[in-house]
């Protein structure tokens, strides 16, 4: 098993963030993720018993190997500036593999 793509975000409280994302095998073809699910949520820490927030999923062109998980701009302005933590885990069937982790930056809007 492999470990995930350490990948950090930083997210503006207050603006729509989208993470989009296009899976390619070793040979740089895409891979048909039709029937698969995604799922992406950010906590304050990794032992935080609920998330600060979580990303609605959608895969855009499943041939292509392409979905994007989104956080609404209410629901990034309900966040705390600070760090937190955050992964991205992908749903085939009964295998859940975490693609995505790292550590998130929130940031405050000065535009309200």
């Amino acid at each position: 098993m492999s470990s995930p793509a350490t990948y950090p975000l930083t997210l503006r409280a207050g603006d729509t963030e989208t993470v989009s994302v296009t899976l390619q095998d070793s040979s740089g073809a895409a891979i048909n993720i039709t029937g698969r699910t995604y799922a992406a949520q950010v906590r304050a820490t990794v032992d935080a018993a609920s998330p600060l927030a979580t990303f609605t999923c959608t895969i855009t062109n499943a041939a292509a190997g392409q979905f994007a998980c989104t956080l609404s701009a209410t629901t990034t302005a309900a966040l705390s500036t600070g760090v937190a933590v955050w992964d991205l885990q992908e749903i085939n069937g009964s295998t859940v593999t975490t693609l995505l982790a790292g550590p998130v930056k929130i940031d405050r809007d000065v535009t309200r």
